[in-house]
């Protein structure tokens, strides 16, 4: 009974493998299916693919053929694998993201791998490998899998192959030249398929294994070591086993092998077309939520046919609609975006060309650094030289985004200085080659400017040092320091002041330096926030009998100099 629900099973399988059109049409279990083509002969097959046209004779006995001479257009003629000679093949690896490994060596691109290698694609990385017949088979990232079977049929050049999936995914394009194929199965620890000339997916992990079919037809059964345990307690269950899926549905079996129903996959999403060109190696991909979405796979590729993946990545949550793309090279790139319903299954994918640009490079800004302060009417700007670079582009703007008083300014070079009011700023700056076509922004740079700081003045009667400034218009206070050496390591003075002038007691004549600074009580300055050290002389004052000044020196009246050292 065992074998006959197995049958069956591989039945099924077969029948989901026959496509519409003829020639060779997959495996059927031990055996390789034909579809008849007008004019084909039993001796003409036997010698196409078996070891010696005498294997007609085979073949009309297995197939139950009356006239070797007569076959009927479109019927399927069975021919053992066994009796089919085969020589050894070798998958070609076409593309590489991160540190992939086959049988614990690095993989590059031009690698050849043959049968019984077992490829390992970390969490960043991914690989591309192509079969003799143009078969690719698409590793996305955190995928184990081993080469069970890589053959071709001596004779005819078919692809006799068998790959097994321990964990993760793969994505294929089989025989895209239209050609057919001998046999293509993707096997899970619950999931076997058969298939040819299509376009599916198979995934597995703890919690089952996933099939989803977007071109074509595939025949799906559970494994079959679970598949005849099952047959052995219930005969008629074991019937659920195996199910033939058409494009646009995808099935999954439970972790105790369970086969469920066929489940129509959820549409594309509406995507929100990023910018015509992403100018640096990164940007948001957004698109319309779909109803029964729990949540999206957003890959970027090379190409079109998603076979050399560059950035992979899951938005989470019924009403996820945008993720953040990062990591990515120059070029016209590929944006996939597909939804994940309730059974894990992936939906039908949207694209959309990404056109990205990295050249000339974004400058290195060096001033003004990150939450740096600058106490000017005006501030500096400063980047690294970019070699490629005719000019720049210098953009400001008092928020992190750069929408609000967003203002980009061209410079020929750096530093650049630009007039701007105090408050919280955001600059930024990038590169602009020979032909005018201006490369990616540098990262934003937060920082603070400050009102100027007022330039004291003095007035020396001989009593006390009168120092003034112009009036800031309120706010906190000011601090005033005084010190004997431009430092102002050792103060002399250090007083606040809510107005715009102060008095110092008289220090002895000599040299000294005051400055000024807003700041509120108690609290310590920026040392930037000071004005620029004022040089001052006291000197000695000459006073008449009832102590008042009559004047030294150079200045008659009495009055002390102050310069800006």
């Amino acid at each position: 009974m065992r074998r006959v629900v197995r049958g069956i099973a591989l039945a099924l399988l077969a029948g989901a493998a026959v496509p519409a059109q003829a020639g060779p049409a997959g495996a059927q279990g031990a055996d390789f299916i034909y579809v008849v083509e007008p004019g084909d002969t039993l001796i003409g097959l036997a010698s196409r693919y078996m070891a010696s046209e005498q294997g007609w004779r085979t073949l009309q006995r297995l197939n139950g053929v009356a006239d070797p001479y007569r076959l009927v257009p479109g019927s399927r003629v069975r021919i053992p694998l066994a009796q089919i000679p085969e020589q050894a093949a070798s998958a070609r690896v076409v593309y590489v993201s991160g540190g992939v490994r086959a049988n614990g060596r690095p993989v590059q691109v031009g690698m050849t791998l043959d049968e019984a290698a077992r490829i390992e694609t970390p969490a960043g990385g991914s690989a591309t490998l192509e079969l003799p017949d143009r078969t690719r088979v698409t590793l996305p990232p955190a995928t184990t899998v081993a080469v069970n079977r890589l053959r071709t049929f001596t004779r005819s050049g078919l692809v006799d192959t068998v790959i097994r999936i321990d964990q993760g995914a793969a994505e294929t394009r089989v025989a895209p030249e239209g050609g057919g194929v001998g046999r293509f199965e993707m096997h899970t620890p619950m999931m076997v398929t058969g298939v040819r000339g299509t376009r599916y997916r198979v995934s597995a992990d703890a919690g089952g294994s996933r099939s989803e079919v977007l071109q074509g037809r595939v025949g799906v059964s559970a494994a079959r070591a679970r598949m005849a345990a099952a047959t052995a307690a219930a005969p008629q269950r074991a019937m659920t086993a195996a199910a033939s899926l058409e494009a646009g549905y995808g099935i999954a079996v439970s972790a105790g092998g369970r086969l469920s129903q066929p489940v129509a996959l959820l549409p594309a999403p509406a995507l929100l077309p990023p910018d015509q060109t992403v100018l640096g190696p990164s940007f948001e991909a957004a698109w319309q939520p779909v109803p029964g979405a729990v949540a999206y796979r957003v890959r970027v590729a090379r190409d079109a046919a998603l076979s050399e993946l560059v950035w992979t990545g899951t938005a989470s949550g019924a009403d996820a609609a945008r993720v953040r793309v990062e990591g990515l090279p120059e070029g016209t790139l590929y944006l996939s975006v597909s939804a994940i319903d309730r059974h894990q299954l992936t939906g039908h994918d949207a694209q959309a060309p990404v056109s990205v640009r990295l050249n000339p490079p974004a400058p290195f800004t060096q001033q003004p650094a990150a939450d740096a302060v600058r106490y000017a009417d005006a501030v500096s700007f400063e980047w690294a030289t970019v070699p490629a670079a005719a000019s720049y582009e210098l953009a400001l703007a008092t928020d992190a985004a750069f929408t609000r008083d967003a203002a980009v300014h061209g410079a020929a070079a750096s530093p650049a200085a630009r007039a701007l009011a105090p408050g919280r700023w955001w600059w930024r700056v990038r590169s602009v080659d020979a032909a005018g076509l201006p490369g990616p922004w540098s990262d934003a740079v937060p920082f603070r400017v400050e009102p100027k700081p007022p330039v004291p003045t003095l007035q020396d009667d001989g009593g006390a040092l009168h120092i003034g400034w112009p009036d800031g218009g309120g706010g906190p206070g000011y601090r005033v320091q005084l010190a004997a050496e431009a430092g102002f390591a050792t103060l002399l003075a250090d007083e606040h002041t809510a107005t715009n002038a102060i008095d110092l007691p008289r220090p002895a004549p000599g040299v000294y330096f005051i400055r000024v600074a807003r700041a509120a009580p108690g609290v310590a300055p920026d040392p930037a926030a000071f004005s620029a050290p004022q040089r001052i002389e006291v000197i000695a004052m000459l006073r008449d009998g009832q102590g008042g000044a009559i004047g030294s020196g150079d200045r008659p009246d009495g009055g002390g100099r102050i310069r800006l050292r």
